[in-house]
This record gives C-alpha cells, sequence and structure tokens, in this order.
C-alpha cells in the first residue's frame, strides 16, 4: 500500500515539476531517494489527519540551503533542500502548515483578491486616467497583509493537524519549528520585513500560539544496580 502511495505522489509530482509555473532549481528525485519516501510518507500523514484525500497533493524540491517551503494551486508543494535537513519534527510542522494553507483555500483566495482589485482600479482607470496606476501600490499592499492573515490562520490550522498526526504538545511543536526555521542559516533573500513582508513578525506568530503546552519533563534516571 505505501508503495502505490509514493508511486501515485511521485508521478504527479514528476508533471508538477515540468509546468512553467514551477520555481527556479526546482527538481524531483528519484522514488529510491531517501527524501522522497520521507516527504511523501509526511506529505500523506498531514493530508490524511486535514481530512484531505492525500492523493490530490503532489511536491517538489528546490536546490537551495534556505528552510522553508511553499504551496501553488492544485495542491502543489515545494520544499528545498535546506528544509529537509531539519529534524522531523520541523518538517513535519512546516509541511502542516502549507496542507493547512490547501484546505483553507488560501492560494485560490489571494489570487482572487488580486484580480478582483486590479478589475476594480482598471475599471477605474477609465473613467479617471491615471487611476488604474494606483493598482501597483494598493493591490501588493492588501495581498500581503491578507496573505499575513493567512499565516496565523494556517498555523491554528496546523495545530490541529499536528494533533491528529499524533503530537500530543502540537501548539510547542509548531512554535518550536517557528523558531528553528527562523534561527536557519541563510535567510530567504525574498523577505522584506515591515507592511511589505507576507508573513507577520515571528513574535506576532508565537504570541499567536499561545498557551503553549507544558515542556516535556525529562525522564528520572534509572537506579543502577549495586
Amino acid at each position: 500500500m505505501r508503495v502505490r502511495r509514493l508511486r501515485s505522489i511521485v508521478s504527479i509530482a514528476l508533471l508538477a515539476t515540468g509546468c512553467a509555473s514551477a520555481p527556479a532549481g526546482s527538481y524531483f528525485p528519484p522514488p529510491s531517494d531517501p527524501a522522497t519516501a520521507r516527504l511523501s510518507h509526511t506529505l500523506h500523514r498531514a493530508a490524511v489527519a486535514a481530512g484531505d484525500d492525500p492523493t490530490r497533493y503532489s511536491f517538489a524540491f528546490i536546490k537551495s540551503p534556505v528552510a522553508t517551503a511553499a504551496s501553488d494551486e492544485d495542491a502543489t508543494f515545494y520544499i528545498t533542500d535546506g528544509l529537509m535537513r531539519q529534524p522531523q519534527p520541523v518538517i513535519d510542522a512546516v509541511v502542516a502548515h502549507e496542507v493547512a494553507h490547501e484546505v483553507l483555500g488560501h492560494v485560490g483566495s489571494r489570487r482572487a483578491l488580486s484580480l478582483t482589485l486590479s478589475a476594480g482600479f482598471g475599471a477605474a482607470g477609465m473613467i479617471a486616467p491615471g487611476a488604474g496606476l494606483v493598482d501597483f501600490i494598493v493591490n501588493p499592499l492588501a495581498v500581503r497583509a491578507f496573505s499575513r492573515r493567512q499565516e496565523l490562520a494556517a498555523d491554528q490550522k496546523a495545530v490541529e493537524i499536528l494533533r491528529a498526526m499524533g503530537y500530543s504538545r502540537p501548539r510547542r511543536t509548531m512554535a518550536e519549528a517557528l523558531r528553528a526555521i527562523d534561527t536557519s542559516r541563510p535567510k530567504p533573500k525574498e523577505r522584506l520585513g515591515g507592511a511589505l513582508d507576507t508573513h507577520p513578525p515571528l513574535e506576532a506568530r508565537l504570541a499567536a500560539l499561545e498557551p503553549l503546552e507544558p515542556p516535556a519533563q525529562p525522564v528520572a534516571n534509572a537506579e543502577r544496580p549495586k
């Protein structure tokens, strides 16, 4: 069953890497590559935990040392080599976050908002010449603000997904994953900061996850035999 599942996801992912919209540096390793099986299993678990059909999902890797992931339409994910070098709980949390974007319909709603704004300003430009130029300023700001709200919503949904994946402390797992990604090096070049950043500040994301579950208690050392 697992072999058939992996083959299904692999075949779809190979199609995804061939599309023109694939990010630069995207690739798909052979099915025998441990990273392929590892991510396939992780994505399957996360999709099932979200109550979604895992066969809808596909993925590809990106040659980059930056630890990050991205979602595209049709449940297609792009995962960097840098993320795959992170511990499994971090990978699980990031994948759960991307699955959350998918089940919440965030990619489609962002594009719908952008198209609606562009159409509105385009119509305004026909009435008042030059008004359409405002779209170049307002559209990115509005979509990015909308995206920041989506990121917080995806974090909350990811907590539910992680809990269904078997994590007993899903909020803490998500928070620790966010810190791990934030402290990893190198950093993404596209992070602009301020009003132009599509992600909320780390402090805002961590605050939204409060209260965290208590940390795991260390196991007491067993008494040594005399």
